[in-house]
């Protein structure tokens, strides 16, 4: 289990990456061509996140913080896509703005989300195996 949560998590960081990249391209006014790739990788950023959710909680991660992490990454594509709409104008920028702070809170959430399962430093690993002389001979 602990294994499919680091693949999924470490998807989700790279696709995170690619996203914030992607955006800061955007708002500085390159690469617009690759609007539609943003918008699908973000979809799959938001399934990654998702699965990651559904993982950690299978594995014991509190379920508050499991429901806030898949609450908080469902509205990002619903702020992707509205972003045109909402406060066209002088105002944009906020829709903007609030759209890179939930995507740059997600990572973050992520993270706690597979710490949150690890098992902490604090426990003991079982003792190692005793071979004792008889047994080897």
């Amino acid at each position: 289990m602990m294994r499919a949560i680091i693949v999924v998590r470490a998807a989700a960081g790279l696709l995170w990456l690619s996203q914030l990249v992607l955006g800061i391209l955007f708002w500085t006014g390159h690469a617009l061509g690759l609007m539609q790739v943003h918008m699908v990788m973000g979809g799959l950023l938001v399934l990654a996140l998702w699965a990651l959710a559904l993982l950690c909680a299978r594995a014991g991660a509190p379920r508050a913080l499991v429901v806030l992490s898949m609450v908080w990454t469902a509205i990002l594509p619903v702020l992707g896509f509205a972003q045109f709409q909402l406060l066209p104008g002088p105002h944009h920028w906020i829709v903007r703005v609030v759209h890179l702070v939930v995507g740059l809170v997600a990572m973050p959430l992520a993270g706690r989300l597979s710490i949150s399962v690890r098992p902490s430093s604090g426990t003991r690993a079982a003792p190692p195996l005793e071979f004792s002389a008889r047994q080897h001979g």
